[in-house]
C-alpha cells in the first residue's frame, strides 16, 4: 500500500507535524483521517481497516478516505520541502524562478543582476542542469541588454551542454551497471573491472585530468557499488586509487563539495578496510573525521554514524573488540532516549562483535533490536545485507542449541536465496558444514572434519577472500582447534 509506505517513511517530527496538519485543516469532528492516520503508522497493517474504522464494511468510504489522505500527504511534503530545503540546488531554483517573475513584470535590471547571482552558485557548484536553465533564460532576453555578448552568451551554454552530457553519461552508467546486476538477483557474475569497463567503454567515460570533482565522485561512486554487491573490493581498488588520485590533483579548495569530499574518503576507508589494509582505512577514515568537523560540524551529523560503523569495525577486527562494543552499546543507549530508528548496519555489527566474543545471548538481545520484515530489510538494506543477518542468526541460535528453529531458519534459507547460493561456491561450502555441525556435533571433533576445513583455504590468494565470509567461516574452523572464535578470525584475516 503506497499510502502506507510513504507514511512509514516520515521521521517521528514529521509525522507529529503532519499529524497537527490534518487537525488544522478538518472541519468536522467526525473526520476519520487521524484514526487512520494512527493505523498506517504501525509497523503492520491490520486486516479490514474499513470495520476498524466504521465499525461495518464501507469499502467505497476506506478507498474516498484512503485518497484524501494522500492529497494531503504529498501537500505537506511538498509544503515541509519548500520550508526546509537549504542546498545550494534549491537556492538556484529560487533565484531564477523569482528572475523570470521579474522578466515577465518588466523589471528588467534587477532581472539581470538575479540571474547573474544564479550564474555564479550553479558555475561554483557544478550544477549543469540549473545552469541550462539559467543560459537559457539568458539568451531568451538578451535582446533586453545592449551589452550583453550573445555569441560569448551562447558559447557558455554550449560548454554547459558538454558538461551535462557527460554527467548524465555517468547517471546512464550507474543505471546501466545497476541494471545489469538486478537482471542477475543482485549477484555480480562477471569480473568486476570488465564490468565497469564495459560502462564506461558503451557511455564514452574516461577518467583524466578535464573531470570535474564531481563526477569523479560519481565515478568513485558506482565503482563503490560494483565492489560492495560483488563482495570483491580487492579487484577493484585499483580503480578506486585511479579515481582518487585524479580527485587529489584537482586540490579543491578545503571546503568547497565538502559534503563529496567527507563521503569520497568513505568510499576509499571502506575499500582499504575490505582489503584489511587496516592502517591505511584508519588514515582515511581520521580524515573524514576531521572533514566533518568543518564548518562548524555542518555534516558531522549526516555521517557520525557512517563514521562510527567503520571505526567500528577497524577496532572489532584489529584486536580492540572490547572498544568496538563500548562505543556502539553507548551509541545505542543515547539513541534510544528519543524516537530516532536505530541503525541496521550499527545492530548488525554489534551483533557481529557479541558473537566473535562468544556471547550469543548479547547478539541475540541486539538482533532482536531488528523489529522489521525480512522483505523491508531486503528494500532498505539490500539482500547482501539480510544475507549476512541470516547467518549470525543461525550461528546464534545453534549455539543457543535451538536444534528446532535452526532446522526452520535454514529450510527457510536455502528456499528464499536459491538464486544466489546457485552462484556463490563458497555460501554453498558454508551451508553443507553449517547442516553438519547442527545435525552430527559428534563429527566436529573428528579428523575427516578437519581435514574437510583445511580444504577450504587452500585458494591461490588469501587476500581475494572477502572479510566477511572469512568471519563466518572463522566460525566454523574455531570448532576444530583450542582457540577462541574472535582469536581464530583474526588469525585468519
Amino acid at each position: 500500500m503506497v499510502l502506507f509506505e510513504i507514511i512509514n517513511s516520515l521521521s517521528t517530527e514529521d509525522y507529529d507535524t503532519f499529524k497537527s496538519y490534518v487537525r488544522y485543516k478538518n472541519k468536522r469532528s467526525d473526520t476519520k483521517n487521524i484514526s487512520l492516520l494512527k493505523i498506517l503508522r504501525q509497523s503492520h497493517l491490520p486486516k479490514d481497516i474499513d470495520i476498524t474504522l466504521y465499525g461495518k464494511p464501507s469499502k467505497n468510504a476506506y478507498h474516498a478516505l484512503c485518497k484524501r489522505l494522500h492529497d494531503s500527504l504529498i501537500d505537506f511534503i511538498a509544503h515541509r520541502s519548500f520550508e526546509t530545503e537549504t542546498t545550494e540546488e534549491f537556492e538556484v531554483l529560487k533565484l531564477i524562478l523569482a528572475a523570470r517573475i521579474l522578466y515577465e513584470q518588466d523589471v528588467i535590471k534587477p532581472a539581470q543582476k538575479t540571474l547573474q547571482k544564479a550564474v555564479l552558485k550553479a558555475t561554483s557548484n557544478d550544477l549543469y542542469s540549473l545552469l541550462g536553465e539559467i543560459y537559457h533564460t539568458q539568451i531568451q532576453y538578451a535582446h533586453l541588454h545592449d551589452q550583453v555578448n550573445l555569441e560569448l552568451l551562447m558559447k557558455a551554454f554550449y560548454t554547459n551542454q558538454n558538461h551535462h552530457k557527460h554527467q548524465e553519461n555517468l547517471n546512464l552508467a550507474y543505471a546501466y551497471i545497476k541494471n545489469r546486476i538486478t537482471q542477475t538477483n543482485n549477484t555480480v557474475t562477471e569480473d568486476v573491472n570488465q564490468l565497469l569497463e564495459d560502462a564506461f567503454q558503451k557511455f564514452n567515460i574516461s577518467i583524466h585530468e578535464s573531470l570535474t570533482f564531481k563526477s569523479l565522485y560519481q565515478l568513485l561512486e558506482i565503482t563503490n557499488t560494483v565492489a560492495r554487491l560483488e563482495n570483491n573490493y580487492f579487484d577493484a581498488l585499483p580503480f578506486f586509487e585511479h579515481i582518487y588520485k585524479e580527485i587529489y590533483n584537482k586540490k579543491a579548495p578545503s571546503n568547497k563539495y565538502l559534503y563529496y569530499q567527507i563521503h569520497l574518503l568513505y568510499f576509499m576507508a571502506n575499500a582499504y578496510f575490505r582489503n584489511r589494509q587496516f592502517e591505511t582505512a584508519r588514515e582515511y577514515l581520521d580524515q573524514m573525521k576531521e572533514r566533518m568537523l568543518l564548518e562548524r560540524g555542518k555534516y558531522e551529523f549526516r555521517f557520525r554514524e557512517s563514521e562510527l560503523l567503520l571505526r567500528s569495525l577497524l577496532l572489532n577486527y584489529t584486536g580492540q573488540a572490547t572498544k568496538a562494543i563500548h562505543f556502539l552499546e553507548n551509541h545505542f543507549s543515547k539513541t534510544s532516549k528519543g524516537n530516532t530508528t536505530q541503525n541496521p548496519d550499527l545492530i548488525l555489527t554489534l551483533t557481529i562483535c557479541y558473537t566473535q566474543q562468544e556471547e550469543y545471548k548479547q547478539a541475540l538481545r541486539i538482533l532482536n533490536k531488528l523489529k522489521h520484515s525480512i522483505n523491508w530489510y531486503i528494500i532498505k538494506m539490500g539482500e547482501d545485507w539480510v544475507i549476512k543477518h541470516d547467518l549470525l542468526q543461525l550461528i546464534t541460535h545453534i549455539e543457543l542449541e535451538h536444534i528446532d528453529l535452526v532446522a526452520s531458519l535454514l529450510k527457510r534459507f536455502k528456499r528464499k536465496y536459491k538464486h544466489v547460493i546457485q552462484h556463490e561456491n563458497r555460501l554453498q561450502d558454508f551451508l553443507k558444514i553449517v547442516e553438519v555441525v547442527y545435525k552430527h556435533p559428534e563429527e566436529v571433533s573428528g579428523i575427516r572434519f578437519r581435514e574437510s576445513i583445511k580444504s577450504l583455504f587452500t585458494t591461490e590468494d588469501r587476500a581475494k577472500e572477502d572479510l566477511f565470509m572469512l568471519s563466518y567461516f572463522a566460525w566454523i574452523v574455531s570448532k576444530t582447534n583450542t582457540k577462541t572464535l574472535y582469536q581464530t578470525t583474526l588469525d585468519l584475516l
